[in-house]
């Protein structure tokens, strides 16, 4: 009895761990490499590789349980934008070498200083959502940004926050995922012009900004079901989990979990 017990508790270890964390890595040209060049690739010579690097607009180094930024010195100045989030980096630094970035998404990590990002004088979409952020530094953030989504982190409790950052970043068209008003604007001491001189004002630049701006949102929305499509997976992976545990349970004559149970009779489970 004391056996099946001990067998009982080490089954639903299995299921409680099931989705441990994988190890630490550092962001690697491995890395870079496994994530998008062909398989073949391990048995090209160095210039081809470096020659593929250099194809390379959009990094997807996301969910691989980096824990700090490197090794992006060989990518080409074609890199534009950059998709690090829901990783373990805690440290802002080394993209300096993406001088064309554009878009960088850093969300759902442990970053808790905003730093090392003036350089990217060209970055117009910069998402730092889900972090530790307590305090936020407008002089780190390039001028350039238009879009900024801060989102669940403790600096956006601070008083005034949202007024002292459209404050201090003029070009700002959206904070964390709302668009500021042209009163919001006028509170931050910015002039604001009607909207016939706006149409009239509108240059080939503030054009180009709205496109991209269109862009992003469209970017964020296929993210957004991407990521709802990783999650129904991995609720079948783990219903069809629990289903190996109660098989082992029933040829052992333990009762089912009630976690298996709990998991079929959700209406909204996924079938």
């Amino acid at each position: 009895m004391y056996q099946r017990g001990n067998e009982m508790i080490e089954s639903e270890n299995l299921s409680t761990n099931y989705e441990e964390e994988k190890k630490d890595v550092r962001l690697s040209l491995h890395l870079i490499v496994k994530r998008h060049l062909s398989p073949e690739a391990e048995q090209w010579d160095q210039e081809k590789i470096l020659e593929a690097l250099n194809e390379i607009t959009r990094l997807r180094l996301d969910r691989e349980s980096i824990s700090e930024i490197d090794g992006l010195e060989l990518l080409g100045d074609n890199v534009n934008y950059v998709y690090l989030q829901q990783n373990h980096i805690e440290v802002i630094k080394n993209l300096e070498c993406l001088r064309n970035l554009q878009f960088l998404t850093l969300s759902g990590n442990r970053i808790k200083v905003i730093e090392n990002l003036t350089h990217l004088s060209k970055l117009l979409f910069l998402d730092l959502s889900e972090n530790q952020i307590e305090k936020v530094d407008v002089d780190e953030i390039p001028q350039s940004v238009i879009i900024l989504n801060l989102k669940e982190n403790p600096c956006t409790k601070l008083p005034d926050y949202r007024g002292r950052i459209i404050q201090d970043l003029p070009r700002l068209k959206q904070l964390d995922e709302v668009e500021i008003t042209k009163s919001e604007k006028k509170e931050a001491g910015h002039e604001v012009s009607s909207d016939s001189e706006e149409d009239e004002d509108e240059t080939g630049e503030e054009k180009d900004n709205a496109d991209i701006k269109g862009n992003f949102q469209d970017i964020m929305a296929k993210m957004l079901l991407r990521s709802q499509k990783r999650l129904e997976d991995s609720l079948k992976e783990h219903k069809r989990h629990l289903a190996e545990l109660d098989d082992i349970r029933l040829s052992t004559d333990l009762p089912p979990s009630s976690r298996s149970k709990s998991s079929r009779d959700t209406p909204n489970s996924i079938k």
